[in-house]
Formats: structure tokens, C-alpha cells, sequence
């Protein structure tokens, strides 16, 4: 994917130094004791082969696990044996009423019928799965389309993402939605089943608060989006509690922040 909003800048190729399988069950190990739901997001998570062996893992400790995979790679025989080893629900996203749309915001052709058929195979083996929708600007009429599909192919919700220029995004300030734009957004998700994320009109700004992001190579930043980094898993001996306990106010003083919320 070369999704223009995205926050990973994902490629097709492996990153240097990746977390490897051993360093991600001593990061595991070290939540038992908080037992933390497990999102397994990336990029792509479903390209990494010790994925199921890591969901055990987790199930294992008692921890629960989601999956967040892109999509293109979702098999049928995948999904089943990642659900056998623990998953216990999917986020699939779609951003655009249809193909031409959608494909275009992600930046591959075909990727409408990859995510459409990811959403038939996770209904086949009973998995729940919510749909994630990105909410740009010039995007709020879009939205009674994307939540009847969502709610067609089964969807248990619609998770409304509001823009976070960050990664990719960072070119594309152009897409950061309106104020009149949320504020419409936030009145057309009451009495439908929509999530918001990311809206700190709404309250719903996750970082730092329930939260926490570690990425590919062991840095701990307070969401996905805030990529400011609050110390890495590898100086804390694989200990995440530790790296969390050290982080406490790894932005410093914002009371002067012009954006208050």
C-alpha cells in the first residue's frame, strides 16, 4: 500500500532492525502483569511469519489480541489460524464509497477488491471485524456510503479516523478536515454505530491515555501519530513496563499549548 494518509510510510521490504521473534515474547512477557489488549498493526503484521506463533504467546499470558492487516494478503486459511491462535477481532479499512475512490486514497489498484474480499473472508470463519474509515477533508459526504457498506458486509462498526497529518500525511495538509467539516462529522456519527478516533473535539485523542504504540524497531511513542520518540524497548532489557514508567512526561510542559482541548 502507498496510502497517502498513512503514518507508517510502509514499503515491501524488510526493515533493519526489526524486532526480531525472541525480542517480541520478552516485550510479551513483560506485560503479563498488565495484561494489555495486543493490536497488531504495522504496515502489514499478516507478512511477518511467526505472527500466529506470537498471538499464542499473547493468548497464552491472558492477554487478548486484534488484528489490523491492510487487506491484500488475507486468506482464508491465514485468518482461520490466526483466530485459532487468539485473534479475536479485525479492523479492515475502507476510504471511499467505491473502487475508484478507494484505490485511488490508497495508492494501488485492486486494493478495493482485496479489502471487500478481506471482509468476506473474516465473515466466512466468524470473525468480527470493524471497518475503519479515514475522515479528510472533502470526505464528509462520503460517509453514509462507506457506513451502508460497512454495515452490509457485516461490520460491527464504523471507526471514524480524523486525519493526523503524520508520515505520508505530512504532504498533504491540503486533507486536514475543516472545523465546520468535524463538527458535521461528529453530528452525523450520533445514533449510528461510529466510533470516533483521533477527534480531540470529541474527546477521543487516544495518545498516552490507555494507549501505547511500539513500533517495528522497539520505539515507544504515545500513539502512532504523536512520532515523538519516548525511549526505546532495547535500552529497558525488553521490559515494557520500565520504558512505559520512564516516559511519563516525555513531552515536556504544553501548558502553553494554542491548541487546547
Amino acid at each position: 500500500m502507498k496510502c497517502r494518509h498513512c503514518r507508517a510510510s510502509a514499503s515491501d521490504c524488510a526493515y533493519e532492525g526489526e524486532l526480531n521473534t525472541f525480542e517480541c515474547c520478552q516485550v510479551l512477557d513483560s506485560l503479563a502483569s498488565v495484561k494489555p489488549l495486543i493490536i497488531w498493526t504495522g504496515g502489514e503484521p499478516m507478512t511477518r511469519d511467526d505472527l500466529p506463533s506470537l498471538v499464542r504467546r499473547a493468548t497464552s499470558l491472558g492477554m487478548r489480541s486484534v488484528l489490523a492487516p491492510c487487506g491484500m494478503v488475507v486468506t482464508k486459511a491465514r485468518l482461520e489460524e490466526l483466530k485459532g491462535a487468539g485473534v479475536m477481532a479485525c479492523s479492515f479499512s475502507l476510504d471511499g464509497p467505491d473502487k475508484a475512490a478507494h484505490d485511488a486514497f490508497r495508492g494501488v489498484d485492486g486494493a478495493w477488491d482485496s479489502i471487500i474480499a478481506a471482509m468476506s473472508i473474516a465473515r466466512s470463519v466468524n470473525m468480527p471485524f470493524q471497518v475503519n474509515t479515514v475522515m479528510r477533508k472533502g470526505s464528509l459526504h462520503t460517509l453514509d456510503a462507506i457506513y451502508d457498506i460497512a454495515m452490509s458486509l457485516g461490520a460491527t462498526r464504523l471507526d471514524l479516523f480524523f486525519l493526523v497529518p503524520t508520515g505520508r500525511g505530512r504532504a498533504i495538509d491540503s486533507l486536514v478536515p475543516q472545523a465546520a467539516e468535524i463538527d458535521a462529522a461528529i453530528v452525523w456519527s450520533k445514533g449510528r454505530k461510529v466510533k470516533l478516533t483521533c477527534c480531540p473535539q470529541a474527546g477521543t485523542c487516544i495518545g498516552g491515555r490507555g494507549f501505547a504504540f511500539l513500533s517495528h524497531t522497539g520505539v515507544l511513542q504515545t500513539c502512532g501519530f504523536v512520532q515523538t520518540p519516548c525511549g526505546n524497548i532495547r535500552d529497558f532489557g525488553f521490559d515494557f513496563v520500565k520504558l512505559a514508567a520512564s516516559a511519563r512526561n516525555p513531552l515536556g510542559d504544553s501548558g502553553n499549548c494554542r491548541y487546547p482541548h
